[in-house]
């Protein structure tokens, strides 16, 4: 199911629809089933586990990552608002520039998705566009998909991964070199048309990072405190591990990277 965000919330709010795709509400096996710890130790493996059941309720998550164009939109509206306010949210290597009055978007990068964010910079946009950022058990539930005898270990159907289905390093060559608009890699869409799950930038998600419990589990939001955030999907300078379904990777909130950006997700009610 597809629903168009409207994003209208206040007078300096610009009206814009925003594309997300709606799980209605399931129960799936979150994190890698068992598997023997290989000889170089493949701490990555064990992060992931144990597998343990989750139940979601219905939820919506972006069909695209966050593109620049929205997050100037952003940027200017909270500074129409409160002036100075949009500082704490902008890095001098972001693909935006700034006239004195308003912010604008460098030369052809519209679409290319918003990175050099910390996760509270993205927790803020969408919050501002409605939203929130997706717990990591909606994000691995709609890159995994809802078949629990057939989990996806790629957010495509098909096994495998090339460059025509997602940006990361083969490990002998980049398929990008740097990340590519928001609508890129149709082939390598989930069933649902959800696109750039894995590669191109790696995605903020919710949660503060702490090790699974083999318990099953309602609506997961991860503890209240922690040092790490989490970080999900791979970015275009990963490998294809890190696009699997399950990989997840601890990083600092406030942190920024060209390989970093983010999607928005939310429970829906009923």
């Amino acid at each position: 199911m597809i629903l168009l965000l409207s994003c209208a919330s206040s007078v300096h709010t610009p009206s814009f629809e925003t594309e997300m795709i709606i799980f209605e509400e399931s129960t799936f096996d979150m994190g890698m089933p068992d598997v023997e710890v290989g000889p170089y130790g493949n701490g990555w493996k064990e992060t992931a586990q144990p597998q343990h059941e989750v139940t979601l309720s219905t939820f919506a998550i972006d069909k695209t990552e966050v593109p620049i164009w929205q997050y100037v939109a952003f940027l200017n509206a909270i500074e129409q608002d409160n002036p100075y306010a949009s500082l704490a949210h902008v890095n001098e290597l972001q693909s935006i520039t700034w006239d004195g009055n308003e912010y604008s978007i460098e030369s052809d990068r519209e679409n290319h998705p918003m990175t050099y964010v910390s996760y509270y910079d993205a927790l803020t946009f969408c919050s501002w566009r409605g939203s929130s950022l997706p717990t990591e058990a909606m994000w691995e539930r709609a890159a995994k998909g809802g078949d629990r005898e057939n989990p996806r270990n790629f957010p495509w159907e098909e096994p495998g991964a090339t460059c025509q289905k997602a940006a990361y390093y083969t490990h002998s060559t980049l398929c990008a070199q740097y990340p590519l608009p928001v609508m890129s890699h149709e082939e390598g869409a989930t069933p649902e048309g959800i696109l750039n799950l894995g590669g191109n930038v790696s995605e903020w998600v919710w949660d503060w990072y702490a090790r699974y419990e083999d318990t099953a589990v309602t609506d997961p939001r991860g503890p209240d405190t922690g040092k790490y955030k989490i970080l999900r999907g791979g970015g275009f300078r990963e490998t294809r591990d890190a696009m699997r379904t399950t990989d997840r990777v601890m990083a600092n909130p406030l942190s920024r990277s060209e390989g970093v950006g983010f999607r928005c997700g939310h429970e829906v009610q009923p």
